[in-house]
């Protein structure tokens, strides 16, 4: 069992993403898999050979800007496949999985992450699965590299955080979508104090959609994990999905009423730093006379950007 409340806190860098695409060169003709993937230097010695996975929007536009191929799902068969490790362990099993899946027999695998992420169970995880890999420790991460076995059985590993519907909640969701097996007290609190809302509205960080799907009507659903957008489709028909990094800003508006539970975690960690830029996201996005419904963690520094952007809070 992971410790996620040691985890709450963690901001992490990019050294386990240094390590893993310099464990395996590029080959001449070789195609290579990137899951979990981000931008990076080392990208551009695949010359277009290389097929990144990443549902979170902006490590995806990073990538795009960079001119990799983004892809939804593997198209294998690959000859390499590098996996990064995610905070969210079905996530992470689904990822590593279904690249072994896509990579082609005595294909190499690498796979890398930090060990305050759990990377000491990367070899368990792989052996599990029927991989031996070799292992190196090295600033705080952990990289292993393996040769994938003529057969294996990952059925049931690619099927760990793939979309189920919860009966409790009466919903699709997905594990490493947030609060994906449960409604959040933030989203209970601001549901129970919301005014009813008319016009045009938007929802910022959707999520599976346990805000939008309780409002009515045609709202704009902005959401940055485009596996969480997949489940919102489902339960908020009538909303508009909108993939989207929301602190670069709102694609339309201007809105009668935005509402938000304000998020402070993003992939890699803590970001104080996304509540602010949302409710300034919001407050640009707004009509005159619109206002933004929001709910934060106490703990978040949002008071200050909250007066500053608003007429009345």
């Amino acid at each position: 069992m992971w410790d996620e409340t040691a985890r709450e806190t963690m901001t992490l860098d990019d050294t386990d993403i240094d390590l893993l695409l310099a464990a395996i060169a590029p080959a001449n003709g070789a195609r290579a898999l990137f899951a979990n993937a981000a931008a990076h230097p080392a990208l551009a010695r695949w010359r277009g050979r290389i097929d990144c996975v990443q549902p979170w929007k902006p490590a995806g536009d990073a990538l795009a800007k960079q001119g990799v191929r983004v892809i939804d799902a593997p198209e294998g068969p690959y000859d390499i496949a590098f996996v990064r490790l995610q905070r969210q362990r079905q996530r992470h099993l689904g990822d590593l999985a279904r690249a072994l899946e896509a990579l082609a027999p005595g294909g190499k695998l690498a796979v890398c992450g930090p060990n305050a992420l759990g990377a000491a169970r990367l070899e368990d995880d792989l052996g599990a699965m029927g991989v031996v890999g070799k292992a190196r420790a090295k600033s705080k991460c952990r990289l292993i590299v393996a040769t994938r076995p003529p057969a294996l059985d990952l059925a049931r590993w690619t099927e760990l955080d793939a979309p189920r519907f919860d009966t409790a909640l009466g919903a699709w969701t997905a594990p490493g979508i947030f609060a994906w097996d449960r409604i959040d007290p933030g989203t209970e609190l601001l549901l129970a104090n919301l005014p009813p809302l008319a016009g045009r509205i938007a929802d910022l960080g959707a999520g599976w959609g346990a805000l939008t799907r309780a409002l009515s009507g045609g709202i704009d659903a902005y959401e940055a994990d485009g596996r969480a957008l997949d489940c919102l489709r489902k339960n908020a028909p009538s909303a508009n999905p909108i993939w989207h990094d929301v602190t670069t800003g709102l694609t339309g508006g201007p809105y009668d009423a935005i509402v938000s539970n304000l998020p402070f975690h993003d992939p890699r960690g803590e970001n104080r730093m996304l509540a602010e830029k949302f409710a300034r996201t919001a407050k640009a996005a707004l009509a005159p006379s619109g206002a933004f419904h929001a709910v934060a963690n106490a703990h978040l520094p949002y008071e200050q950007t909250l007066d500053a952007v608003f007429a009345r809070v």
